[in-house]
């Protein structure tokens, strides 16, 4: 693709102007194909122009106008629309990855799947599109009113308070993106994904929520009987956790006294006993909960990366789809536990030797008897010694691991 520099798409952009007010000496700036990098094009009037196949890369369109902009196709990586104004944009196929639309104007802009076709020496192809680094887009408070989702892809994209009134968002995958306090109010969502979503407070009057999954999603103070219609609506893999500032104040001091605990031997601080509570989607990762108690908690979609955790107590807890990616797991007890979809790669669940006051060594492996393991990712995982007599292990991404005893 030609790359446009920054005088030649000032030429054009000048030339637009002028064709928007219907002077002589204008013309409809067509970008399509073409190459911007870097450009500072903030406060840009576009309306109605000709962009399909461009690539944005890190460019600054912040409050330019382009309503009515022929977008198909595009790539946006990088690039900034905050408090754009791209009203009935057509976005169809487009890469918005790492894209910023803050507070930017998205009514009835279309959004479903496209693929671009071009003649290259002869062949009809796709173009060869520059790839960017894949991250989240941000659509906070952007007022997507209308917008035509069907069937779009915007996986962990960050709509928060985003208006999405009587937008079309049927068959969509929004899998781990957060919809907190957005306005969903007429729209229509049917089997759309919202796994792994962020809900919490969304306004959801009068929308068609039929066969939407709503797996491991936090739907804390949703209103779903308001809803116009939900069908068979499962809420059982659903969570619902208060997200307050005060909630997780509370449990970041308790944490903090554990770490305290652990660090002094127990002659300060104190340990972490979280038993029966409900902490699905709290983020705990790179934390020290060393011997910390979560016997019966529910730990649904919870975050627990990197963390320090050998002789932690999990006994009968429900940590479906919970991350313990690198974690330290040595010693731990998992019996009974609900470990399906969880995230195990990489963690350590061999056995932990402590060394007692008297000098004397014991090892503590790893218990998981019962443990429904299901679907979950122990790539790389460390299981020696891990007893796992009855655990279930049926599709999980590693072989079964020896019940009994640990190997002296």
């Amino acid at each position: 693709m030609l790359e446009l520099h920054d005088q030649e798409a000032l030429e054009l952009i000048t030339a637009h102007r002028r064709w928007l007010f219907n002077d002589r000496r204008g013309k409809r700036a067509d970008l399509s194909l073409r190459t911007l990098r870097g450009l500072d094009l903030h406060g840009v009037d576009l309306t109605r122009a000709k962009m399909t196949g461009a690539q944005f890369i890190n460019c600054n369109l912040d409050g330019a106008i382009l309503v009515e902009a022929d977008l198909f196709g595009v790539n946006l990586t990088g690039t900034s629309f905050r408090r754009a104004n791209c009203n009935h944009a057509d976005f169809r196929g487009a890469i918005l990855s790492a894209a910023d639309f803050t507070e930017a104007k998205l009514m009835g802009c279309d959004f479903r799947d496209g693929t671009l076709l071009v003649s290259i020496a002869g062949t009809v192809a796709p173009p060869e599109m520059e790839k960017g680094s894949v991250s989240g887009t941000k659509m906070m408070r952007a007022d997507l009113a209308g917008a035509k989702l069907h069937h779009a892809v915007i996986k962990r994209t960050d709509l928060s308070a985003a208006v999405l009134r009587n937008a079309d968002l049927s068959d969509a995958n929004l899998a781990g993106s957060s919809l907190k306090d957005a306005d969903l109010r007429g729209a229509n969502l049917t089997n759309c994904d919202l796994s792994r979503t962020l809900l919490n407070r969304a306004i959801v009057d009068g929308a068609n929520m039929s066969g939407v999954v709503l797996r491991d999603a936090n739907v804390f103070n949703v209103d779903f009987a308001k809803a116009a219609y939900i069908g068979a609506l499962n809420l059982q893999e659903s969570i619902s956790v208060d997200d307050s500032e005060e909630a997780a104040a509370a449990i970041a001091d308790q944490i903090t006294a554990h770490e305290d605990w652990v660090e002094t031997s127990g002659a300060k601080g104190a340990r972490a006993d979280f038993m029966g509570r409900d902490l699905s989607a709290v983020n705990f990762s790179g934390r020290t909960l060393t011997g910390a108690v979560f016997t019966d908690c529910r730990l649904r979609a919870a975050r627990f990366d990197r963390c320090r955790m050998s002789l932690a107590i999990l006994s009968r807890a429900d940590a479906t789809g919970a991350s313990f990616a690198g974690a330290d797991l040595k010693g731990a007890d998992l019996t009974d536990a609900i470990l399906r979809r969880a995230d195990l790669h990489d963690a350590d669940l061999q056995v932990q030797i402590v060394t007692l006051p008297d000098g004397t060594t014991r090892e503590w492996p790893v218990r998981a008897a019962n443990t429904k393991f299901n679907e979950a990712d122990l790539t790389g995982a460390e299981v020696t010694g891990m007893l796992s007599s009855g655990a279930d292990f049926t599709g999980a991404k590693s072989a079964k691991p020896a019940a009994g005893k640990p190997k002296s």
